[in-house]
């Protein structure tokens, strides 16, 4: 089968081809465009979930699913613990399957959006083809969000069967000396389940570094949603992937050791792999085809985060293609400064030439969190800039920025 006749194609209808296919339905200017959104997956399993900080103010502008709220944030560090006043954020969760079924019945009532299941084998950039195990489907536009041209997650294994994204490529040289640095956010969650109220459902852990390092960043976050659930997510940032057996074994010690608890039922389980690179991904237009979510750079290198950043991306992105009757993928990308502190922060860490756990901490001993969720946010003033770059150890920083800037002085 192939038909070429669709004005805009989405390769993958995860976070981001659902949030700009949400755009398009709801705005004028693409009633009369055919869509089409290829994935291989229905999504009708909650198979991950996101977080993020937001003021209610900037909540309105966002998806109306979200899960839980929390007004504090409890950090664990080395010699310091606190709980951290964020106002006027509020820390949010989303649950992946709250927001598909959301997504998908508002797409259901527009008759110019089709939905087909298939698998996204490749893309014809130049003329604007996705070819899927269903045939091939063209279109003016192409926005691909399953395809990239490196391998920046693990291959699918037992413990990892499914990677959202397809490579095109091959081995992406991700040694010390490579100009990129590629680390990988991988964690392991239980929702638990105890017999007795032990929760305090007023307060999240947002990083608890008590636990071993290994020589590598490893924290623990805990989600409560009642006085006996929550869902408690062992994180590291590494290169590779842990032995699957060690992502339980560090669960099992954290609930047992840091949160007192001995008997407690795992209602659910969920692992996930998330990308952090430096890899300049090309948000840019390469023939008919615009790169978005993870393959087109949306999430935030530094730390993982996605959910917030991918709606402000989508709708600057729809609001400038409604003006102009085009789309601006250079409104996808985030500013120069930015993309060099991330670049420089992910050699420290790949290094270690600052622990993780050393590095966070010194910025919420130092700093108020707000500051710190504003600079991840890529919404700080240069005084702000200012302030969070001399919280950390300065040397290890300017050593990693005088050997990153070779590079990132040509992008």
């Amino acid at each position: 089968m192939t038909e070429l006749n669709w004005d805009i194609v989405f390769a993958g209808s995860g976070l981001s081809g659902l949030s700009l296919a949400l755009e398009c339905a709801r705005r004028p200017f693409f009633q009369d465009k055919k869509i089409l959104l290829l994935d291989r997956d229905e999504k009708t399993k909650n198979d991950r979930t996101w977080c993020f900080w937001a003021t209610d103010e900037e909540m309105a502008s966002l998806p109306p699913v979200v899960f839980s709220t929390w007004d504090k944030c409890l950090f664990f560090g080395d010699g310091f613990e606190a709980a951290l006043d964020i106002a006027p954020y509020r820390y949010r969760m989303v649950r992946g399957l709250d927001f598909y079924d959301w997504a998908k019945a508002i797409l259901s009532k527009s008759s110019q959006i089709e939905r087909i299941m298939a698998n996204i084998n490749g893309i014809d950039a130049l003329n604007g083809i996705v070819h899927t195990d269903k045939g091939d489907f063209g279109g003016d536009w192409v926005f691909n969000s399953a395809l990239t041209k490196i391998p920046v997650l693990p291959a699918s294994s037992a413990m990892y069967p499914q990677p959202p994204l397809t490579s095109l490529g091959h081995d992406s040289g991700q040694d010390a000396a490579a100009p990129h640095t590629f680390l990988l956010q991988h964690f392991k969650g239980y929702l638990i389940k105890s017999p007795s109220p032990v929760f305090d459902v007023r307060a999240m852990t947002f990083m608890d570094y008590r636990i071993e390092q290994k020589g590598e960043t490893r924290f623990v976050y805990v989600l409560p949603f009642s006085a006996t659930e929550a869902l408690v997510e062992f994180t590291v940032f590494s290169p590779a992937l842990c032995p699957a057996d060690e992502y339980d074994a560090m669960l099992r010690g954290y609930i047992r050791d840091f949160l007192k608890i001995t008997t407690y039922e795992v209602l659910e389980t969920e692992f996930g792999v998330i990308p952090m690179s430096d890899y300049p991904f090309t948000p840019h237009t390469e023939g008919r085809v615009v790169h978005i979510g993870t393959a087109g750079g949306f999430v935030k290198a530094s730390s993982g985060y996605a959910f917030k950043r991918t709606q402000r991306r989508i709708k600057a992105l729809a609001d400038a293609w409604e003006r102009s009757g085009q789309p601006a993928p250079e409104l996808l990308r985030s500013k120069w400064r930015y993309r060099f502190y991330d670049a420089v922060l992910l050699r420290v860490l790949k290094d270690n030439a600052v622990a993780g756990k050393d590095f966070f901490t010194s910025l919420f001993q130092q700093l108020p969190a707000p500051l710190v969720f504003r600079f991840l946010d890529e919404d700080a003033t240069f005084a702000d800039d200012i302030r969070l770059l001399n919280a950390p150890p300065a040397w290890p920083f300017f050593k990693k920025a005088l050997r990153q800037m070779r590079y990132y002085s040509k992008i």
